[in-house]
């Protein structure tokens, strides 16, 4: 064989290889993707129908009292499963998560923050308990036997039908909620610390209720100034006492009267703190109380920080107000949104601020100052500044404490 004659052979016999190599490259056999799915069997004795048609069915467990299989199969073999006579239905055997207690809310104002921060050299203060700190929620009244309020509120005061249907005292179930929107409100200010259901900020703060709307969620401006002044008084009836409720929160909202305002001006005068929801909807101011100097108006932004169209612009702060998950009557729990879920995260900050204060021996900040510090350590979220969608910005609790 000439010398041309080999070096041709030599070329074909490497080409050939090259050739072989890269087919098995391309016919190389990509990894079967395995899904877990549970099948619901119309009849449990067709398993041994499941067993004999899907033989790449890798049995995982089964629950016969409900007709149902899990399985590992290919994922491509999953739609022909769902066409089986004998299968009732095909589903991914999706994670569960255990609730979280500390709900994103809580964590967007840092209010864990405080309760790590100070716990340690205030105890319960951290928490929002001091033996003179109360919190009046002006609303529909609470489910004090909600497992999550066990032990929150300690006083109930009724004032509905124009002053009508009158009550002040411990019979806590007169103020009891046939509607939801206040037990809601108080979760999110107190709904304890327990290892379920949610937290609220102020997870040890003492609640006062204070029935002013109907089962309906309406009621009159004479009943919540009524409401406002016999907060502002306290159980023993005398304003500038102990017993005062030191933050009143008011997550409700209607036109300016002089009236309500009067009222709003004597709880101020005693040094009661006061906030009130902004309003929802979508004006460009927000509705009374909150529309008054001597109270903190807070408006309401989502998860990412956006403030939604219907929330009344110019507050003071925002807080979280959008898809909120707190207490509600009959120990459940929902979700609920509007500046009505926004307010009671400044209302129980406020209350931080106080408890924690007493605790290290300091005076009481006055309205005009507890609100000065919450806006001017809130996250500003807008144009610099004070802006007409956030206010001076979001509410943060850590920071706003000493």
């Amino acid at each position: 064989m000439d010398a041309a004659l080999k070096a041709l052979t030599v070329v074909v016999v490497v080409l050939v290889v090259a050739s072989l190599v890269a087919s098995a490259t391309i016919v190389q056999s990509t990894p079967i993707e395995m899904v877990r799915i549970i099948i619901g069997l119309k009849d449990y004795r067709d398993i041994e129908k499941l067993r004999m048609q899907c033989v790449s069915c890798s049995l995982v467990s089964e629950i016969p009292e409900i007709r149902a299989v899990v399985v590992e199969v290919p994922k491509q073999v999953v739609d022909k499963l769902k066409n089986l006579p004998f299968v009732a239905y095909v589903e991914d055997d999706e994670e569960v998560k255990a609730l979280q207690e500390v709900q994103w809310n809580v964590e967007m104002i840092y209010a864990p923050d405080v309760w790590t921060t100070y716990n340690v050299s205030y105890g319960d203060a951290a928490y929002g308990y001091q033996v003179t700190i109360r919190v009046a929620v002006l609303d529909t009244g609470i489910d004090y036997k909600h497992p999550d309020l066990q032990g929150a509120v300690s006083y109930c005061i009724v004032s509905l039908n124009n002053g009508k249907t009158f009550y002040r005292g411990t019979d806590l179930s007169k103020c009891d909620d046939r509607n939801g929107h206040g037990t809601h409100v108080a979760g999110i200010i107190a709904a304890r610390l327990n290892g379920f259901g949610v937290a609220g900020v102020a997870p040890k703060a003492v609640l006062y209720t204070v029935k002013v709307l109907s089962a309906g969620g309406n009621g009159y401006v004479s009943d919540v100034a009524k409401g406002i002044i016999e907060a502002t008084k306290g159980p023993d009836g005398k304003p500038g006492t102990d017993d005062d409720a030191d933050v009143i929160s008011m997550s409700l909202g209607g036109p300016d009267s002089q009236t309500l305002h009067n009222a709003v001006e004597y709880a101020y005068n005693y040094s009661v703190t006061l906030v009130a929801a902004a309003g929802n909807e979508g004006a460009s101011s927000p509705s009374c109380p909150a529309c008054y100097p001597e109270v903190i108006a807070v408006g309401a932004i989502d998860s990412s920080g956006n403030v939604p169209s219907w929330s009344n612009k110019n507050p003071t702060v925002v807080a979280p107000g959008v898809n909120i998950l707190s207490t509600y009557p009959g120990g459940k729990y929902a979700y609920m949104s509007g500046t009505s879920m926004a307010c009671p995260h400044v209302s129980a900050t406020a209350a931080l601020i106080q408890a924690l204060r007493l605790a290290a021996h300091l005076r009481k900040l006055t309205p005009s100052e507890v609100k000065g510090v919450i806006a001017s350590t809130a996250i500003d979220l807008g144009p610099q500044s004070y802006d007409p969608l956030y206010g001076y910005g979001i509410v943060n609790a850590l920071r706003s404490c000493f």
